[in-house]
């Protein structure tokens, strides 16, 4: 299995809190897809003979462009790889984007699975974000697509955005399983240097959520959406059901190799991480050759730290028999020996095959998935 990743930095207009490589600027879109057709010939021998499970249209904005313009891409990947026919297509959308004409289109193309980054159903949280949609549009939106017979929908919300109370958290929380969907990623709001949000809070304009609402509005999703029958899969990510999980996340959590293909999209082999350049003007210039790149070789340390990472976000958690066929007898060993202060209280469960955080406990698995880090001397 391999997955696929196709970056559309283009936005219209960039979010508050949005730390993410994007442009506003729509003058090399056309030209861009042309950049990233150069690219995907470059890296033809990328996936080798390995199946592409999964395609996934992240950015920015990729309902920016018409739906027949990322069947254009799809169809290169098929020309390339050996794209699986059940393979999850995934569109990251705005709901201002969909029109029916857009639906029209998208119809007739091999997407399977959209993603709406709704953040909130509170305008007031919507004007603060520097989001383009109200919160009518994103309803709207959804049931749209609905009804053009899309049946695989996630959609995003944040919590702890300045002056949300627990009960409009509830509220957008409720609105959201009771639209249907099938998938939902929640993300706790972070404040990156640089940003309008980072220069308001640093200007003393902006006052950020505390620790405690966070939980407590963490705890509450988890708790809103188990009654509603999803299952909390991974520490942002909930699902109605197995099938509906995302594939493509998920091959970031187990170590599946993957391509990012667009300026500053990562990729990993098993052993190399690529990072490509993170200014357009160098891609377009530059696409389809190596010099867009800069390649970093893994340690076993890394790669050890990276599967506990990655393992232990999610509800299967670190595997014994994975420990142990990766990093032989001493990794089982040093990870027993780190998690067994966590065990006793009850921060790792230990079971018959491994080990997991509890979904309770997701808030503060960055404090516990330190301690078990190798540190190389």
């Amino acid at each position: 299995m391999s997955a696929l990743y196709i970056h559309v930095p283009f936005c219209k207009t960039r979010c508050n809190y949005c730390d993410f490589y994007k442009s506003t600027s729509r003058a090399e879109t056309e030209v861009y897809i042309e950049a990233l057709e150069r690219e995907m010939e470059y890296r033809h021998a990328y996936f080798g003979s390995d199946p592409v499970e999964t395609i996934f249209f992240g950015g920015g904005t990729p309902s920016l462009y018409r739906p027949a313009t990322l069947q254009r891409l799809i169809d290169k990947a098929r020309s390339l790889w050996r794209v699986a026919p059940s393979a999850e297509i995934t569109a990251e959308m705005n709901p201002d984007d969909i029109t029916a004409p857009f639906l029209d289109e998208l119809a007739a193309t091999d997407i399977n699975r959209i993603s709406f980054g709704v953040q909130s159903f509170v305008d007031r949280d919507l004007r603060l974000l520097g989001r383009r949609h109200d919160a009518r549009q994103a309803a709207e939106a959804i049931r749209h697509v609905q009804e053009r017979g899309f049946d695989n929908i996630s959609l995003d919300l944040i919590f702890g955005i300045p002056g949300m109370s627990a009960v409009e958290w509830e509220g957008n929380v409720r609105q959201a399983a009771a639209l249907g969907i099938r998938h939902l990623s929640a993300y706790c709001l972070t404040i990156a240097e640089g940003t309008p949000f980072g220069k308001m809070v640093d200007a003393g304009k902006l006052v950020t959520a505390s620790d405690e609402t966070c939980e407590e509005q963490f705890l509450l999703c988890h708790r809103i959406l188990a009654d509603h029958g999803f299952h909390h899969y991974e520490i942002s990510n909930y699902a109605r059901g197995e099938a509906f999980r995302s594939r493509h996340n998920w091959a970031y959590w187990n170590g599946t190799p993957y391509l990012g293909l667009g300026p500053s999209a990562h990729s990993y082999d098993g052993d190399l991480r690529i990072h490509a350049v993170d200014d357009l003007g160098q891609y377009l210039r530059l696409a389809g050759t190596e010099h867009i790149y800069e390649t970093e070789r893994l340690s076993p340390a890394d790669k050890y730290n990276e599967y506990i990472m990655t393992a232990l976000r999610t509800d299967r958690g670190v595997s014994r028999a994975a420990l142990a066929r990766r990093f032989g007898p001493q990794g089982v060993q040093h990870f027993e020996a780190s998690a067994e202060q966590h065990i006793r209280t009850g921060d790792i469960i230990r079971e018959a095959t491994g080990y997991r955080i509890p979904p309770q406990k997701f808030m503060i698995s960055n404090r516990i998935i330190s301690d078990l880090f190798y540190i190389e001397a």
